[in-house]
């Protein structure tokens, strides 16, 4: 019987039937790496994908936790929100208008999805009928620093710092109240906007009332 030949690699090959290398996987610059670093016990370890924006930031260590929704679908529904609100009112991202002809480029790929505006106003809509308190928290959560993702909202920044504090084992500080009420109003406009997308291809993950997740203290 004749040798066997070298076993085929298996992976993606190019039509002349070359393989496709992998691509090696990057750690991202030191600022990154020290970000992950920082939330790398936070959700199970779970965390340091997602703490590239405040709210993922605030997901991380457990400021969107609620009784009603998947903190998850949260920190998801308030990033829908930023993208459907950045395309509906343009950035600069192109050349500025010149006279009367409008020439600023959709600024963010949600209005691919929403070309005329209508799910952002919905949900807008939910988000006012929130009430004020929670529709300035909420905007100032998901958009403030929406261009300026590694800063924080300053109330936001002193909730997490607390936060990490008391994961790390050190000193457990109480929340000023004026940063906790902040927060609490943010979250139920996150409720709001969550229960309000109803749409398919980014689905609300609504738990039932056996997979509730408990409010944390």
């Amino acid at each position: 019987m004749g040798r066997a030949g070298r076993p085929t690699r298996s992976g993606r090959r190019r039509r002349g039937g070359k393989r496709i290398s992998a691509m090696p996987y990057d750690p991202g610059n030191l600022h990154v790496q020290r970000t992950r670093a920082r939330f790398a016990r936070c959700q199970g370890g779970k965390a340091s994908q997602q703490v590239f924006d405040p709210i993922g930031r605030a997901w991380a260590v457990g400021l969107l936790e609620n009784a009603r929704i998947d903190p998850a679908v949260l920190r998801d529904a308030g990033r829908d929100y930023a993208l459907l609100y950045w395309a509906y009112y343009p950035n600069a991202a192109g050349v500025a208008d010149y006279q009367l002809d409008s020439r600023r480029g959709r600024g963010d790929a949600g209005g691919d999805e929403d070309p005329l505006g209508e799910r952002f106003k919905g949900l807008d809509a939910r988000l006012k009928d929130a009430g004020r308190a929670s529709y300035d928290a909420a905007q100032s959560l998901c958009l403030d620093f929406h261009f300026f993702p590694d800063d924080n909202p300053a109330w936001l920044g002193r909730l997490i710092d607390a936060r990490l504090a008391a994961a790390q084992g050190g000193a457990a500080r109480p929340a000023a109240a004026a940063d906790a009420a902040t927060m609490r109003a943010a979250l139920e406009g996150l409720l709001a906007l969550a229960e309000g997308r109803g749409d398919n291809r980014i689905s609300a993950r609504l738990l039932s009332d056996s997979h509730r997740v408990t409010r944390r203290a």
